[in-house]
């Protein structure tokens, strides 16, 4: 079953972001992940939700997600991201489907 990696980011210093993104976008892959969704345009249709960025990712499983994450291949990004981004992130099981 297909996870979800969903962020609602800020951003801090756009030139931090540029290196972030080139360190982070390249080591998806290798867990299986992909971006479906990144800084579209936002329609917030109910609620008080005003997110700035959102950014979605699948990832074939939950522990491929965690896998990412916590890998030796993403711990370069995660060290520019305190200076890029602030971010609020989660990491959401998909429907099971029956194919």
């Amino acid at each position: 079953m297909s996870s979800y990696l969903i962020c609602d980011v800020s951003v801090k210093d756009r030139n931090r972001l540029m290196e972030y993104l080139s360190l982070s976008e390249r080591t998806l892959a290798k867990f299986g992940g992909k971006f479906l969704a990144q800084a579209g345009l936002v329609d917030v249709v109910e609620g008080d939700w005003n997110p700035q960025t959102i950014i979605i990712a699948e990832f074939p499983t939950m522990e491929k997600a965690r896998e990412w994450y916590h890998s030796a291949d993403y711990a370069p990004a995660l060290s520019v991201k305190l200076k890029a981004i602030d971010r609020d992130m989660i990491i959401v099981n998909g429907v099971k489907t029956d194919t």
